[in-house]
């Protein structure tokens, strides 16, 4: 409906600017004009006038009337004007071609982490002691598994110091911790926390392996079975404690692993990759009722301890 009248509009406005050839018809008689749509020709129909009394009706001829010209054709620059008009029209009443539905596209799978894994950042054992005791002491084997679990995995920061009451903690029932044989005064006794000494010991044998800074370290009142004499660390809460320093210029790790069915623990301690292994080995001689102990690393005395123990009574 809008391209119809849009192109009348415009076919109008063609035609006003274009004269139409008439001639003036006679005055009279008036006459009535028709216009043939097939031939374009004029014909002249008589008006019959009052007739006389007496007279035949009859019309007189009358010259023919010239013939009316047609419409002039329209002018190019307004024909070319109403066809641009025409297909304008056309294509704002076209509705658009549907667009193809697009492809969604695959998901991106996102990269994994660069962070390098525990195994690439400390892949260098420093140094690693294994001991062993008894399964069937079921108290015992619970108080070494928890030391053990709270100690592993810790990190030492290049000149940064281990302390072991501070990383294990207060040993208390309400942690877990339950009775076992615990040494005291030259004797053996029961204490809540008994055989958490045997995690300390086998960490104190990996520190010096793996040629630590040895800060704070003390022998038991009584020799222990799990390690040789001159090699074992006590510790107490509020009393002994065992430290060791960081000495390299990398961080280390402390790993501790425990065999429930066959009774062995392993503390290890790691360094990175890159990193190279000391080479180290532990003397014990004895003097008397003493032990000394010394740390020798590239056959040079690095650590150097010594312990008493005393004959249980």
């Amino acid at each position: 409906m809008l391209m119809t009248t849009a192109l009348a509009l415009a076919l109008s406005g063609a035609l006003q600017t274009t004269p139409v050839s008439q001639t003036a018809l006679p005055a009279s008689p008036p006459a009535v004009i028709a216009y043939n749509d097939v031939d374009s020709q004029t014909v002249t129909q008589p008006t019959p006038d009052t007739a006389t009394p007496g007279a035949a009706a009859e019309t007189p001829a009358q010259p023919a009337a010239p013939a009316v010209s047609s419409v002039e054709a329209i002018p190019d620059d307004v024909a070319s004007a109403a066809q641009a008009l025409q297909d304008e029209i056309t294509s704002v009443m076209t509705p658009p071609a549907a667009e193809p539905t697009p492809t969604p596209a695959k998901p991106v799978t996102p990269s994994k982490p660069t962070t390098p894994s525990n195994q690439a950042l400390y892949g260098t054992v420093l140094g690693t002691y294994t001991t062993s005791y008894s399964t069937k002491q079921t108290n015992r084997c619970t108080n070494i598994r928890l030391a053990a679990t709270a100690v592993n995995g810790t990190v030492l920061s290049p000149g940064e110091t281990f302390s072991f009451n501070t990383v294990v903690g207060q040993r208390t029932t309400a942690r877990g911790y339950k009775e076992a044989h615990v040494f005291s005064g030259g004797q053996v006794t029961e204490g809540v926390g008994g055989g958490i000494c045997q995690v300390s010991s086998t960490l104190f044998n990996a520190a010096m392996l793996a040629d630590m800074q040895i800060t704070a370290r003390v022998n038991h009142g009584l020799p222990v079975s799990y390690v040789p004499a001159g090699r074992d660390a006590t510790v107490s809460w509020g009393g002994p404690e065992f430290k060791f320093k960081n000495p390299y210029s990398y961080p280390v790790k402390i790993t501790a692993g425990y065999d429930s069915a066959k009774g062995t623990i392993t503390l290890s301690i790691l360094g990175p990759k890159n990193a190279v292994a000391p080479k180290t080995k532990v003397s014990v001689t004895q003097k008397g009722e003493s032990y000394v102990t010394r740390r020798y690393s590239n056959d040079k005395v690095t650590y150097t301890t010594s312990s008493t123990y005393k004959t249980a009574s």
